[in-house]
């Protein structure tokens, strides 16, 4: 005999779909609360793509899913960048691919993606305290594509800001400085972004 016991359900057409709807899409804007705009991964599971996939495949799995970015992992699932639909179809990847002398086809989501080394994160407890504006700034003057939120205590990532689409949602210019430490730098970040 079984220990568990059956819960109460009800019909789902008896509740209003417009409104549940609309709790996943706040009118945003740089006064709303930081923790509002933030990509929850608490909340939703996050799609990730195998670092050794093709772009092509890439961008499809990205269209197929309607997101905008991917998390990256290794084999072993363990977390290793960033890839956006708006980085795949760049001739960001064109660059790369001359630099490294190899064709678009050869190409993998690692060789183009925005690597672990080069993201940066804020912890929770901050995020609880600030406005969106205050993140579009900190992305916008640090020059940072992505801005990562992690749980201090477990150290575990619970979510981000993507700045293209902070930007889109509260109707403000991107206006990024990224900084750059080499002459390479300078023409790969001019580059890159001259296509967002």
């Amino acid at each position: 005999m079984s220990t568990y016991i059956s819960v109460h359900t009800e019909k789902l057409s008896e509740y209003p779909m417009t409104a549940l709807c609309h709790q996943n899409a706040p009118n945003l804007t740089l006064e709303s609360p930081a923790c509002d705009a933030m990509q929850n991964l608490d909340l939703i599971h996050p799609t990730t793509i195998d670092g050794n996939t093709g772009l092509n495949d890439a961008l499809l799995i990205l269209n197929k899913t309607y997101m905008r970015t991917c998390l990256v992992v290794n084999e072993r699932n363990v977390f290793q960048g960033i890839i956006s639909k708006a980085r795949l179809s760049s001739s960001y990847v064109l660059k790369v691919a001359a630099k490294l002398g190899l064709k678009r086809d050869d190409l993998m989501v690692s060789h183009v993606m925005v690597p672990l080394v080069q993201l940066h994160t804020v912890p929770r407890h901050t995020i609880e305290h600030s406005y969106v504006g205050d993140i579009l700034q900190t992305m916008q003057s640090a020059g940072h594509e992505f801005l990562f939120v992690m749980d201090k205590p477990s150290n575990k990532l619970c979510g981000y800001f993507d700045l293209i689409r902070l930007a889109k949602q509260v109707a403000c210019p991107v206006r990024q400085a990224k900084l750059a430490g080499t002459f390479s730098e300078i023409i790969d970040s001019l580059w890159h972004h001259s296509e967002i």
